[in-house]
């Protein structure tokens, strides 16, 4: 099979240096696996993304003198060496290491361990502390549940950039630097199967540097046939509208979550029909609409909980909830606590502290 050709070429040391070894001004592509990763994805990934210096090499005459467009590094939370799916053991770079350039892309992959990753915390912090410094973030499978944890479109382009928005105490907040070139983008959206998804998240980078004949020459290069498949992301632009209007709409309701909204308002404020809207949503965002607002009301929640005595029927209202019962039952279903004990285990890991 194509991958099993892809985990050889990705292993062999000659090859696998022609992607790390180069110089500063490349484009560094980070994936980010956890244990028991699945391999074939990864080394579809990898290797996509070395057809593409092959190729970039092969169109400019002079061979392998051109500097590579990329370069791969596998991440892991801690570092070291993490087992695959095979039991086959792959060197990773620690994400808490100094990213001192930076990242292009950032691939979450999936597995077992994604599927663990997304109450990691720590990991989690780290992702929201270094967003800022990639360009692209897209995830794969379960990784798509660590994204939405990390609630990235949010932290970088959420309600900080909406006009005179406000944190849930009413204090103005300062603006986020808006780079329009800065996605977050989920596998989901790629409506095609594996090991097809794979290819189809890396040529998505190929193509918005090189154009799409090169990334048409990668996906028939990478996978026989593939490109056929790949028809609607190699030649249609349409998805980047809808994704701006997904995005539009989930601001929207990050901004208007203190009161009461509909899925049909929502739909509203991005120009689809209510059913086209849903279905969309769920694949950008990981969320559907209603967890996404649920979502906002939770996260304002715990942060009026830990900085504030307000009343839980204070913080309620206030977050769009009509009564502390309400919310109560929330924090129970979502967190396994109730607001009161939230509150007071913060304080105590406060006074630790």
């Amino acid at each position: 099979m194509r991958y099993e050709h892809a985990v050889n070429q990705w292993l062999d040391s000659s090859s696998y240096s022609a992607v790390v070894n180069v110089g500063h001004m490349v484009k560094r592509i980070g994936i980010l696996v956890f244990e028991r990763f699945p391999l074939s994805d990864v080394c579809l990934l990898a290797d996509a993304f070395r057809l593409a210096n092959e190729a970039q090499a092969d169109q400019s005459g002079e061979g392998s003198g051109v500097e590579p467009s990329y370069s791969i590094v596998m991440l892991s939370e801690m570092g070291g060496s993490v087992v695959s799916s095979c039991s086959l053991r792959v060197w990773t770079e620690s994400l808490n290491g100094p990213l001192l350039n930076g990242f292009d892309t950032l691939f979450i992959v999936g597995g077992p361990g994604a599927s663990r990753a997304k109450a990691n915390e720590r990991l989690i912090r780290r992702l929201r502390a270094i967003a800022p410094k990639i360009r692209v973030v897209k995830a794969l499978d379960e990784g798509l549940g660590v994204l939405a944890a990390a609630d990235l479109a949010f932290e970088r382009r959420g309600w900080r950039n909406v006009p005179g928005a406000a944190d849930p105490f009413g204090r103005p907040l300062a603006p986020v630097p808006n780079d329009p070139q800065w996605q977050i983008e989920s596998g989901a959206t790629l409506d095609v199967d594996a090991p097809v998804r794979s290819i189809a998240a890396a040529l998505t980078v190929i193509k918005r540097d090189h154009g799409t004949p090169m990334a048409r020459l990668v996906s028939e290069r990478a996978l026989s046939g593939a490109s056929r498949r790949l028809d609607a992301l190699l030649d249609d632009d349409e998805k980047k509208g809808i994704s701006r209007k997904i995005t539009t709409a989930a601001h929207w309701i990050r901004e208007n979550y203190t009161r009461h909204i509909t899925v049909a308002e929502a739909a509203e404020v991005a120009k689809m029909s209510e059913r086209n809207f849903l279905r969309r949503f769920k694949s950008q965002i990981g969320l559907t609409p209603s967890e996404y607002l649920l979502r906002a009301r939770l996260d304002a929640s715990c942060l009026l909980l830990a900085e504030t005595d307000i009343s839980i029927d204070g913080i309620a209202r206030r977050c769009g909830v009509r009564s502390g019962d309400g919310l109560a039952k929330i924090f129970r279903k979502r967190l396994s606590i109730s607001p009161t004990d939230y509150r007071a285990a913060h304080r105590r890991t406060v006074s630790k502290g």
